[in-house]
């Protein structure tokens, strides 16, 4: 992962959640936490964690919606545009998505993005959910 990923990150969620303020200040906000988290995952994983913590709610934004369900579509929209894989899937399965989608009946879909139990997805649900 590149440095100018994180970077990369914020700028794309200003421009994607500019006409969502709330959203945008929780991302900002999730984003500064898992700074701090940047110490339980690995070192090669800090900018990784930033990044999708910049980008995971960007789904929410009405121009993205799709499936009506934000990890979803925010994960959509990244793997369109080109983002990494990584991101993409930690993007979709943030703060434990998988279950919604299960009820969402959109567990099928959701299925395209790789989920990893480990110390990465877990550093970015305590950043969302603190």
């Amino acid at each position: 992962m590149t440095p100018q990923l994180v970077a990369a990150a914020a700028d794309l969620t200003h421009d994607i959640l500019d006409a969502v303020p709330d959203r945008l200040a929780h991302s900002r906000g999730v984003a500064h936490r898992a700074h701090f988290l940047t110490l339980t995952v690995e070192p090669h994983q800090a900018r990784l964690l930033v990044a999708a913590a910049w980008l995971h709610d960007i789904g929410y934004a009405p121009r993205l919606r799709g499936s009506g369900f934000h990890p979803l579509d925010g994960a959509r929209h990244l793997r369109a545009i080109g983002w990494p894989p990584a991101i993409c899937n930690l993007v979709a399965h943030h703060s434990r998505a998988r279950f919604v989608a299960r009820v969402r009946n959109l567990d099928r879909e959701l299925a395209a993005y790789p989920f990893s139990e480990d110390a990465l997805s877990d550093a970015l649900t305590v950043a969302d959910q603190t």
